[in-house]
């Protein structure tokens, strides 16, 4: 089993308690040993870029990175040391796009495997608590606001809510808000796309399923930014990209599964628009690697989000997603390395950047390995750029500062 809580203990000293507040939003504050952390392995990855050399270490305090340098580094009296040997350090992976709470993946398991933020969009308002030291960090948009009868409903019903009218989407956005939504989620998804997962549930009603008016979407964005929310969007069409781009939805939930043409590209690329890829759940659609690689290769921005979805690996962190996002960026030109890079980034600081411009974080170096950010960190027992599949059983995951769990090589 799964070593917890068992760090080698270098120096002998005191254990000190103190309270400190968690990263997750509107938290109460969980008591925290003052024990400083040393982690060192061969190599780091610091949220943008592979560190050069080898024999890294990043000095934990009170919760926060306090220090990034050499194995050797000078540390506090007391000092903890877990060292993984030929390992990589790395910042925990914010999935942008889960259902982990009407699914009830288990909170544990997300941190276990290397998710330390995770952005539910299609659920509860409510966050789940671990009744541990630490906390998986949620973003929660609460139901995806829709059509009568339209998707999610006639496959995932826990995930959406009805609207009928503007003026009821414009009140069930401020209902939303009101109950702690950090973000909007609307849908424009008709279904009846090639591949697409939910064509694997037995739905309700058939597609082609009904869609937001325009007046009720435009009711929906205009709201949501009056109260200075954004609107992230499912949809897989062209016709739903169409209407996204013109309505000014701030964000994609999904990849979409058709076939885009350029101009729409050029549209989504000119506003920089970010894109949660979901691309290992959408594998069997016609279009999605095609759209991926023109997304980045034109200048949209492509998130890290794995809907939870894919059946066969823990929930946690995807590797085969990382790798699909490589793939977009070697079709747009880059060496694997630098795809690598790029990739890892799309899980770590830069989804963190965004949240923290739009406010739904409250840590401006959230996803980044430098002082002064939250210690959440992943280790691994290889170097991604070598191994990627080995990021899913991470060997030391730390959430806000604490050991969530500690694996022995192979385990």
């Amino acid at each position: 089993m799964p070593k917890k809580f068992d760090i080698k203990t270098v120096i002998s000293t005191t254990t000190m308690m103190v309270g400190f507040a968690i990263g997750l939003a509107a938290q109460p504050a969980a008591a925290q040993h003052k024990q400083s952390l040393l982690i060192t392995a061969d190599k780091l990855f610091d949220g943008a870029n592979f560190a050069p050399g080898t024999g890294k270490a990043v000095l934990v305090e009170n919760g926060r990175i306090a220090a990034i340098g050499s194995a050797g580094m000078a540390v506090p009296f007391g000092t903890r040391v877990v060292n993984v040997p030929g390992g990589t350090i790395l910042p925990g992976f914010i999935d942008m796009h889960t259902h982990h709470l009407v699914n009830k993946a288990p909170a544990l398991r997300l941190l276990e495997h290397g998710v330390t933020t995770a952005r539910d969009l299609g659920g509860p308002v409510t966050p789940v608590m671990l009744d541990k030291p630490y906390q998986l960090r949620q973003i929660l948009s609460g139901p995806i606001i829709t059509a009568r009868g339209g998707y999610p409903m006639p496959v995932f019903p826990g995930s959406g809510v009805e609207v009928s009218g503007a003026a009821a989407a414009v009140n069930k956005v401020r209902e939303l808000v009101a109950k702690g939504a950090s973000v909007i989620a609307v849908s424009l998804e008709p279904g009846g796309e090639i591949g697409a997962p939910w064509t694997s549930h037995n739905a309700t009603t058939p597609p082609p399923w009904p869609t937001l008016t325009n007046a009720e979407l435009r009711a929906v964005v205009t709201e949501a930014h009056r109260l200075k929310k954004r609107v992230v969007a499912y949809l897989g069409t062209t016709e739903g990209a169409r209407r996204a781009l013109d309505a000014g939805v701030d964000e994609w939930a999904h990849m979409p599964c058709d076939f885009l043409d350029h101009g729409q590209w050029h549209r989504a690329a000119d506003r920089r628009l970010p894109i949660d890829g979901t691309l290992d759940t959408l594998v069997s659609c016609s279009g999605s690697a095609h759209n991926a690689g023109h997304a980045v290769e034109m200048g949209a921005r492509l998130f890290y989000g794995t809907d939870l979805g894919h059946p066969d690996i823990p929930h946690g962190i995807d590797a085969q997603e990382i790798h699909h996002i490589v793939h977009a960026w070697t079709h747009a030109g880059r060496t694997w390395d630098q795809a690598m890079a790029l990739a890892l980034a799309s899980a770590t600081s830069e989804p963190g950047k965004y949240l923290y411009l739009g406010k739904e974080t409250t840590e401006p170096k959230l996803g980044q390995l430098v002082v002064g950010a939250p210690a959440d960190i992943v280790v691994i027992g290889s170097d991604p750029r070598q191994n990627f599949k080995e990021l899913e059983f991470p060997r030391l995951v730390v959430s806000g500062g604490k050991v969530v769990i500690e694996r022995a090589m192979g385990e």
